[in-house]
């Protein structure tokens, strides 16, 4: 089976089979993530991710074509029991989600979501940015940035669609930060 064939099957696999599994992609130093794939489509995936404390810790969107190895973890069954005893299994994915295109996508995730976390791993590694979305175009989109301090900037921000590769939403420090932060001020 060729690669991008396996990568394919094996996305399916943990979707039908409700698989803990580690993603890992072929950006440098993007971060290995790991959770449950609870939708998929041919442009891009979501995952329910998990953090060290064994709990869902909301959800990543990343560009299919980036990923270039889906293993199994062997604690697989644990952390099924856990997220049971803790009432979140199985995880599913948030209503009305599309993941047909990158507009559609942060439309829908922005129509139950107060931030978005917008990463351009590519071309800006290891840094991520967080805001309410204030509109998208054919090519970009805005955003009213939070600060790490729950500060709204004043002024929205343009990213340009094509470099992002990787949209969280709905994790512990989004929720944290919109809750801290409010509505942004107006403008």
């Amino acid at each position: 089976m060729r690669a991008r064939a396996l990568v394919a099957f094996r996305l399916d696999r943990a979707l039908r089979e409700r698989r803990l599994v580690l993603l890992r992609r072929r950006i440098d130093r993007a971060d290995k993530l790991t959770g449950y794939v609870v939708m998929l489509a041919d442009s891009w995936l979501l995952m329910a991710v998990t953090d060290d404390g064994i709990r869902l810790n909301g959800f990543v969107a990343v560009r299919s074509a980036d990923v270039v190895a889906v293993k199994r973890r062997p604690t697989d069954g644990f952390v099924g029991k856990a997220l049971a005893l803790q009432g979140t299994w199985p995880p599913t994915a948030p209503p009305d989600v599309d993941l047909t295109d990158i507009r559609k996508l942060i439309t829908s995730v922005a129509e139950h979501f107060s931030l978005v976390s917008l990463h351009l791993e590519k071309a800006i590694p290891d840094v991520c940015f967080i805001g309410r979305l204030v509109g998208v175009r054919e090519r970009s989109v805005a955003i009213r940035e939070v600060s790490p301090r729950a500060t709204w900037d004043r002024e929205p921000t343009k990213w340009p669609l094509r470099k992002i590769t990787r949209i969280d939403f709905g994790g512990a420090y989004e929720n944290a930060l919109s809750t801290v932060a409010g509505d942004p001020p107006p403008r």
